[in-house]
């Protein structure tokens, strides 16, 4: 767990956090080589009385196309780098569990396989791949996990989806799940709760939540 970002629920939130570094790397750096140019040439061609016009600067083709070309690339790099996790976050395997996610005016309903439904109580099994298949019942709304990294707004008749595998080393944890995007007066109270479990632990908390739900058939 970073001192300053949130704990890393899934391999891929590692990725994305290398991801940001990277990118911090580099925005630091040319922003520190900008700054130190910037007061060099302040100091090295400035006014002085023996010289009130200043030295004189010339162009330079070279350097205008390494800056050019440099930058250029960087981007190139970084976009291609980016895309791919967003493709992957959004490319299930070919077997996950699914769970419908529904935003509603101010609370989230989470639908299970075995038709099991919670509010603001989210269950998913460690080790194994879970898929949201996220909407919303009124307005837009943002379907967030911080300790995954991702974000999918939840749109009135839109199906937007992601997954993730939580790791079995956060068994028995709980992690925030807000919502992102301004939805009206009860925005602020908009979060719900993801508990991560083993999979003989999730597999019995669905068939217990199965058997309080109205109308579970009774044993014989």
């Amino acid at each position: 767990m970073h001192w300053w970002l949130p704990v890393e629920l899934t391999q891929m939130a590692h990725k994305v956090d290398t991801l940001f570094y990277v990118m911090l790397f580099v925005v630091t750096f040319f922003f520190l080589l900008v700054e130190v140019l910037l007061i060099t040439f302040l100091i090295r061609y400035r006014r002085t009385r023996t010289n009130q016009v200043g030295a004189p600067v010339h162009g330079n083709n070279v350097l205008e196309t390494i800056w050019t070309l440099v930058p250029t690339l960087i981007l190139v790099f970084l976009g291609v780098y980016s895309v791919r996790y967003v493709y992957a976050l959004q490319t299930p395997v070919a077997t996950p569990n699914v769970i419908h996610v529904i935003g509603h005016e101010w609370y989230w309903e989470f639908r299970y396989p075995n038709g099991v439904v919670t509010q603001n109580d989210l269950r998913v099994p460690a080790g194994q791949p879970v898929l949201f298949d996220i909407t919303s019942g009124d307005v837009v709304h943002g379907f967030y996990i911080p300790a995954v990294r991702i974000q999918q707004d939840a749109v009135p008749g839109r199906l937007t989806q992601f997954w993730v595998t939580a790791d079995a080393k956060d068994v028995g944890r709980r992690f925030e799940v807000p919502c992102d995007q301004f939805c009206g007066a009860g925005h602020p109270k908009m979060i719900a709760w993801m508990t991560v479990m083993s999979p003989a632990d999730y597999q019995a908390w669905l068939n217990q939540q199965k058997e309080k739900s109205p109308g579970a058939s009774s044993g014989s």
